[in-house]
């Protein structure tokens, strides 16, 4: 009986050992993701500055005290619920790889330490530099992430992009940017800047109050390929999506653009016409399933574009007054109204669309920098059951190992938020996480 006793005591303890090991699974790195493996270093000093390789430990906290530079062929990793503050004006510049790994319940904060970043925001100063890759960046991994208050002003005093990805990658095409679940508040410049001959999978982000008086939320060209897909997009100051090649014709920036929400954006510009989404420049792309809801204009795809290799349809555009319907599709471009949109003028349609809506801030100074918005559709929305199921063009994103990033379809619902539940499972805040 001893001998028994004992047994059920060594059993009780391993059953209890195991359940507190098992993790919940909103806690856990995606099992799919086949990023390559974050260094088996820890990064010993709190303090960031000067070159870097190593991981950034789960649940720590750091301090950005200078420019952090990650060597060609050096990989940074970041592990979940890690906090960074930048205390000045100071940036990541990466040549090697990237992995921010936070989870849903253990999300990542790169934020700013100063006390007047809401306020700073408001009249466009930046806190800190964000994230630059030069052309020998060959993997970005980010995913969970909070990236707040940037665009600090580099050495020519021009504000900084908050994820800024420069150069040729040496035209071999063997770049990958991840950039899936993420939020990103008060850049003051773009706020996602690719060039390059890259694949690109930027999906169900949470982007708001990029740019400002310029930028656009993201800024797209020379060579970029990939899927932009279930966003959210508010207060963009110039374009939400603006897609060009440039005067070099290959590679050809070519993206599918599907099942966004864009809201209240272009509002904050100065002097220079702005567009929901922009096609130029000897640019493809596939236009399907967004909603447009409160902004200054709608899509516009330019004469300039490769408009044979253009397709779109199955849009709605909600203009807030009949002053701003004829910019839905602006006069003189290639776009034009297709029968499978939605699209009209007036604070009643846009009403209509969502869980709750706020009309935008359309006189200048813009000093909105708390998002009232609800942007999941409300029961009978128009935007329910309106959008096409069967793609008119082929994913980019198709991998189920999880490298190039996750391998979503359009959906029946038009926008970010469908009712199935699929899709941006991320609400905006009012505020930023910080």
């Amino acid at each position: 009986m001893k001998n028994k006793s004992k047994l059920l005591v060594v059993a009780a303890l391993l059953i209890l050992g195991v359940s507190a090991c098992k993790k919940n699974a909103s806690d856990l790195i995606d099992a799919t993701a086949n990023y390559p493996k974050p260094p088996a270093n820890y990064v010993k000093s709190q303090n960031l500055t000067g070159i870097l390789k190593g991981t950034l430990k789960q649940d720590s906290t750091y301090y950005l005290t200078g420019n952090v530079a990650v060597k060609r062929g050096d990989t940074l990793a970041v592990q979940q619920g890690a906090t960074i503050i930048a205390k000045g004006n100071y940036q990541f510049q990466v040549s090697g790889t990237l992995l921010c790994l936070g989870t849903e319940a253990k999300q990542i904060t790169f934020t700013s330490n100063s006390s007047t970043k809401l306020s700073d925001v408001a009249i466009n100063k930046g806190q800190w530099g964000g994230f630059v890759f030069d052309s020998t960046a060959v993997y970005v991994y980010m995913k969970y992430t909070h990236v707040n208050f940037t665009g600090g002003p580099d050495s020519e005093g021009s504000p900084q992009a908050t994820f800024d990805v420069e150069g040729s990658q040496t035209y071999n095409g063997n770049a990958y940017i991840v950039v899936e679940d993420c939020w990103m508040f008060g850049g003051v410049d773009d706020g996602i800047h690719l060039a390059g001959n890259i694949t690109a999978s930027i999906k169900r982000n949470v982007l708001q109050h990029l740019g400002g008086p310029d930028g656009e939320t993201m800024n797209i060209k020379k060579g970029v390929k990939g899927d932009i897909a279930y966003n959210y997009i508010w207060s963009a100051a110039n374009n939400g999506i603006k897609l060009e090649t440039g005067s070099i014709l290959v590679p050809q920036t070519n993206m599918n653009i599907f099942n966004n929400t864009l809201v209240d954006g272009g509002w904050r510009k100065v002097g220079e016409a702005t567009n929901s989404i922009l096609i130029d420049k000897w640019t493809r792309a596939n236009i399907f399933n967004n909603v447009m809801v409160g902004n200054n204009t709608g899509i516009n795809i330019t004469k300039k574009a490769d408009t044979l290799n253009c397709t779109y349809g199955y849009n709605l555009i909600y203009a807030i007054n009949s002053a701003s319907a004829p910019w839905i599709y602006p006069a003189g471009a290639f776009s034009k109204k297709q029968s499978t949109d939605i699209t009209g003028a007036t604070t009643d349609l846009c009403n209509s669309v969502f869980t709750s809506w706020s009309a935008p801030t359309t006189v200048l100074p813009d000093m909105t920098i708390s998002d009232g918005d609800v942007p999941s559709l409300k029961s009978g929305s128009p935007a329910i059951g309106k959008g096409i199921t069967n793609a008119a063009f082929t994913y980019f994103i198709t991998s189920p190992d999880g490298k190039k990033g996750t391998a979503d379809v359009v959906n029946k619902d038009m926008g970010a938020y469908p009712t199935d539940g699929s899709g941006n499972k991320h609400l905006p805040t009012s505020q930023p996480v910080q």
